[in-house]
């Protein structure tokens, strides 16, 4: 079943001396079968040239244009790329983002709403608030808002006719809706209360400092870890006497060369093969490796 809602428009006009025309859609589609009906309002602008070819121009969401030549759709553009319930995409994540990151107008035009809700919705942008962020568009009356908008604009696209949505619930996508867990959380005062976000911010700061706190051991066990491993090598080599003058280790590979520098003396050759016979691996570090030069490993 489709069905698509559009109307078209055309307006020819003057600007600074040219002659230009103007065609608009506005729709409710689900074109890219998405499993969710969306508002689209976009169009296209041409020129006419001196030999009389009309030319493109500019188009796309050209919504100022349209807004100037079609102001019967001005109350509409805000609900492009909203769905058929006037939500716009992914309300909770990316209304929590622009409230935190994109600044006041950015977020209050993309959830379409007012100063007042937005201070009222700030204390519920972090990720761990989403449900609560979610909860807040219900119970504000945000989300009613949005389906009235989505209504009338229907309303026009069908010419005052009813539209039906062709799919079921459990088939669309893209459409928030509170779960009965959610709104029994709704009628709890206590689930928006500052106190309870005070707590919940308290103990997401302790954990914070509970997951760095066993970072920094971590990262001291290796680190540990590893200046052991070179010190029972470096160790292990001065108690079978060889010097480590011109020996390093290198602990990413757990291997260690000697003569790995030109201008320093150097173990024989000799030195080194007895060293090899002679290994007793239960002193040493699990799989470390010895090598006479970096070209000959043992």
């Amino acid at each position: 079943m489709n069905n698509r809602l559009e109307k078209k428009f055309s307006k020819t006009f003057v600007e600074d001396g040219c002659t230009y025309k103007i065609e608009a859609s506005a729709r409710l589609h689900d074109d890219c079968h998405n499993n969710c009906y969306d508002f689209a309002i976009t169009g296209d602008i041409t020129r006419l040239e001196k030999n009389g070819r009309w030319v493109d121009d500019r188009g796309g969401c050209i919504h100022e244009d349209i807004a100037k030549r079609f102001p019967q759709l001005k109350k509409f553009i805000p609900l492009h790329g909203s769905n058929y319930l006037g939500q716009p995409l992914y309300p909770e994540a990316n209304g929590q983002y622009h409230i935190a990151n994109s600044g006041k107008q950015v977020a209050m035009d993309y959830l379409r709403i007012t100063e007042e809700e937005y201070n009222a919705l700030l204390p519920f942008i972090e990720r761990e608030e989403r449900t609560r962020f979610k909860c807040m568009l219900f119970k504000l009356g945000i989300v009613d808002r949005w389906k009235k908008e989505a209504d009338e604009f229907i309303e026009f696209l069908a010419d005052g006719g009813k539209w039906e949505n062709p799919y079921t619930p459990e088939e669309e996508r893209f459409v928030m809706r509170l779960t009965d867990e959610e709104r029994k959380q709704m009628e709890n005062n206590d689930f928006f209360s500052t106190e309870q976000l005070v707590l919940r911010q308290a103990d997401k700061k302790r954990k914070q400092m509970e997951d760095e706190r066993k970072e920094v051991l971590a990262d001291y066990d290796k680190k540990n870890a590893t200046l052991q491993a070179e010190r029972d090598v470096k160790l292990y080599i001065l108690d079978n006497g060889l010097t480590i003058e011109n020996f390093i280790f290198y602990p990413y590979s757990n291997e260690g060369v000697f003569n790995w520098l030109d201008y320093k003396s150097k173990v024989t050759r000799e030195e080194f093969d007895k060293f090899i016979s002679n290994l007793d691996m239960s002193k040493l570090p699990e799989g470390v490796k010895f090598s006479f030069s970096p070209k000959e490993r043992h």
